[in-house]
């Protein structure tokens, strides 16, 4: 089980990758994109951390896990985003 400074580090960090990956996916979408790079190296960190994420979730308490199982949602919300290009 995390404590709540580590996890709060933790989601800090999950929401500065979700920050990126959108920014990246904001770029895609512009009528001069960025290098696909880019896009494809936030779409593989977002899943990194997700699977850290994961991990976190199967040690944390009940209160934690409710507040991870949010964040994970938005993580795959983002994922969905990404993959269907909105």
């Amino acid at each position: 089980m995390a404590n709540y400074d580590q996890m709060e580090q933790f989601i800090t960090g999950v929401r500065e990758v979700m920050e990126e990956a959108q920014a990246q996916l904001d770029n895609m979408k512009r009528v001069n994109p960025s290098d696909p790079a880019d896009f494809q190296a936030a779409q593989q960190h977002l899943e990194e951390v997700h699977l850290e994420l994961e991990k976190l979730i199967n040690s944390a308490n009940p209160e934690q896990r409710d507040q991870l199982l949010r964040v994970e949602q938005q993580i795959h919300q983002l994922q969905n985003r990404m993959i269907l290009g909105l």
